[in-house]
C-alpha cells in the first residue's frame, strides 16, 4: 500500500507536465522555490553556530514550520487528492496500511523534502559532537513526521466541513492572515532588520513557552545533547515520539470514521424565497442588488476587500512614523487604486452568467445602468471602509485633520478607480479560471498580460486624475482648517462622482458595441 500510494503521488506530480504549458511552468517554479527554501533554511540555521540565541531561533523556525503544515493544507484543500479521505471511501482498504500509505504519500514531493533539508541545518548550527548530530537528524525526522501527522489529522477531521460552502468560506478567509503575514515579512521585516530593530535577541521571550511544544522539544533535544545532557535530549525525543504516536492514533480513528460516514454536504440546502432587495428599481437596482449579494456572500469578494486593506496598510503603516502626511495620503491613494484594480474585469469575473445578462443589455442605456449598479455597491463598501481605515491611521499618527484631507483624496480616487475599472472591463475583458484549492481565480492561459495592463493602467490613470486634488490640498494650506477640510471633502466627493459618471458613459458606449464579444469572453471563464 505504501509503495502504491507513493508511486501514485509521483505519477500525479509528473503528470503536471502533460496538462498544459502553464501547469508545467508552475510546477517547475514551485520546485525551484522549494529548492531555494531548502537551501535558505539550511544556511539560515547553519549560520547560528556559536551564537547564544541559536536554540531560541531554531525553536521559532521549527514552530513556524509546524504552523505552515497546519494552515496551508486548510487553505489549499483539494489541491492534493491524498488529503481527502472521501476519494478512497469506495475501495476495500484496511485502515492501518492506508494510513501508512497516506503518510508516505504526503511526505513525497519537493516541499516535504525541502522541509527536511532546510531543518537539517541544525546539524551545523546547533549540534555539537557525533551524538549531537545523530540526535539532530532524529529530531528533524520526528519534527517533519509530527508536522505531517498534525496536518493529516486536522484535514481529515475537517474534511466534511471543508467540502461544504461554509467550510470553503472559512478556508478562503484563512488566506487573509497569510497574505498579511506575507506583506509584513516582505516589506516590514526587511526594513526593520536593516535598521537593526529586529535581531536574534528579539526572539528571546518566545522560547520560554515554545520550548514545551513539540517543535520546541525537537530543538531543545539537539541543544541538550550538544551541551552535555544527552539523557535529557533523549527524553525529549521520546516525549515527542509519544506525541506523534498519540496524534497518529487519533488521526487513524478519524480516518476510519470518515470512510464510513455519510457525507452531509450532499444534502439539499434550504432555499430563501425572499425577494431581491432593490430588484424592482429598474436595471440599475437589479444589478446593484445582485452585486451586493455577491460582495456580501462570495468568499472571493471578501478576500479581495481584505487584500485591499492589507496592501494599503503595508505600503503606508511604517511611513506614518517618519512622515505621517505621506503615509496617510499613500494609504488613501492605494485604497482607491486597488479597489478599482480588483474590480477591473467585471464581465470575466461574472463568468458564464453574463450570457444571460447579455440578452437584456440591448444598448448604451442598458450598459450604463449595468455599470452604474455595480459602481453603487463598490462605492457603498469602499467609501466607509476607507473612512474607517484612514481615521484609525490618523488617530495612530495623532493627526486626525490630515486623515480627513487624505479622505478627500480617497473619495476622488475611488471615482477614478471605478471609472478605470469600467473602462478596462469594456476594453480589456479576459476570461478567468479557478485555481485548485484557491478561491481567487487567475487569467486563462494567454490572457495574463490583460491583468497586468489593467493594474498598470489603473495605477497611472488614477495618479494623473488625482493631480488636481493634490494641487488643491497643497494650495489651500493657509485656509482655516474647518473650512479647508469641508471644502476639500465636498470637492473630492463631487470630483470623484463626475469622474465615475464620465467613466460609466464612455465605458457603456464602448461595451454596447462589444456585447456579443464580451459575452463570448465571459462564457470562457471557468468558475
Amino acid at each position: 500500500m505504501v509503495g502504491l500510494l507513493v508511486r501514485l503521488k509521483i505519477r500525479l506530480l509528473l503528470n503536471a507536465f502533460k496538462v498544459s504549458t502553464q501547469t508545467a511552468v508552475s510546477f517547475v517554479f514551485s520546485s525551484v522555490a522549494a529548492a531555494a527554501v531548502a537551501l535558505g533554511g539550511f544556511a539560515g540555521l547553519a549560520v547560528l553556530r556559536g551564537q547564544t540565541e541559536a536554540v531560541d531561533v531554531t525553536t521559532v523556525v521549527f514552530a513556524a514550520s509546524a504552523v505552515g503544515w497546519l494552515v496551508l493544507p486548510l487553505v489549499l484543500f483539494g489541491l492534493d487528492s491524498t488529503l481527502d479521505p472521501s476519494t478512497l471511501a469506495l475501495f476495500p482498504l484496511r485502515i492501518r496500511p492506508l494510513a501508512l500509505g497516506l503518510i508516505a504519500a504526503s511526505a513525497t514531493g519537493a516541499w516535504p523534502l525541502a522541509n527536511v533539508v532546510g531543518l537539517l541545518g541544525v546539524t551545523v548550527g546547533l549540534a555539537v559532537g557525533v551524538l549531537g548530530v545523530l540526535i539532530a537528524v532524529v529530531a528533524v525526522v520526528l519534527q517533519v513526521l509530527f508536522c505531517i501527522v498534525l496536518s493529516r489529522f486536522v484535514t481529515t477531521t475537517l474534511a466534511g466541513l471543508l467540502r461544504s460552502r461554509r467550510g470553503k468560506d472559512f478556508a478562503a478567509l484563512l488566506i487573509l492572515p497569510i497574505f498579511a503575514l506575507y506583506e509584513v515579512f516582505v516589506q516590514v521585516v526587511p526594513r526593520l532588520t536593516a535598521e537593526g530593530k529586529i535581531t536574534e535577541k528579539s526572539l528571546d521571550g518566545a522560547d520560554a513557552w515554545l520550548r514545551w511544544t513539540p517543535p520546541g522539544l525537537a530543538a531543545h533535544a539537539v541543544f541538550d545533547a550538544s551541551t552535555g545532557h544527552p539523557l535529557t535530549g533523549l527524553l525529549r525525543l521520546l516525549l515527542l515520539a509519544a506525541i506523534v504516536v498519540v496524534l497518529g492514533g487519533l488521526w487513524i480513528k478519524q480516518l476510519a470514521h470518515a470512510l464510513v460516514t455519510v457525507d452531509s454536504t450532499t444534502h439539499a440546502a434550504a432555499v430563501n424565497s425572499a425577494s431581491l432587495r432593490f430588484g424592482n428599481r429598474g436595471l440599475t437596482g437589479a444589478v446593484a442588488a445582485r452585486t451586493w449579494v455577491y460582495q456580501r456572500r462570495e468568499p472571493r469578494s471578501l478576500i479581495l476587500w481584505g487584500m485591499v486593506v492589507v496592501l494599503a496598510l503595508a505600503t503606508s503603516f511604517e511611513t506614518l512614523r517618519t512622515d505621517y502626511a505621506f503615509g496617510l495620503f499613500s494609504a488613501a491613494f492605494f485604497l482607491s487604486v486597488f479597489a478599482g484594480v480588483f474590480h477591473g474585469n467585471l464581465f470575466g469575473m461574472t463568468g458564464s452568467a453574463f450570457g444571460f445578462d447579455a440578452v437584456a443589455l440591448d444598448g448604451r442605456t442598458a450598459m450604463r445602468a449595468y455599470f452604474a449598479g455595480s459602481n453603487l455597491v463598490i462605492a457603498a463598501i469602499a467609501a466607509p471602509l476607507s473612512a474607517v481605515l484612514l481615521s484609525a491611521l490618523a488617530v495612530y499618527a495623532r493627526h486626525p485633520a490630515t486623515g480627513l484631507l487624505a479622505l478627500s483624496i480617497n473619495l476622488a480616487g475611488l471615482g477614478a478607480g471605478m471609472a478605470f475599472s469600467n473602462l478596462f472591463s469594456a476594453v480589456l475583458a479576459y476570461p478567468v479560471q479557478k485555481r485548485p484549492g484557491n478561491p481567487t481565480p487567475k487569467p486563462v492561459e494567454g490572457y495574463s498580460m490583460h491583468a497586468v495592463g489593467i493594474g498598470c493602467g489603473s495605477l497611472v490613470g488614477t495618479t494623473l486624475l488625482l493631480i488636481p486634488m493634490i494641487i488643491a490640498v497643497v494650495a489651500t494650506g493657509h485656509v482655516v482648517a474647518a473650512l479647508r477640510i469641508t471644502a476639500l471633502l465636498v470637492g473630492g466627493a463631487a470630483y470623484g462622482l463626475l469622474i465615475a459618471i464620465a467613466g460609466v458613459r464612455i465605458s457603456a458606449r464602448i461595451a454596447a458595441k462589444r456585447i456579443p464579444e464580451l459575452a463570448q469572453i465571459a462564457m470562457q471563464s471557468r468558475l
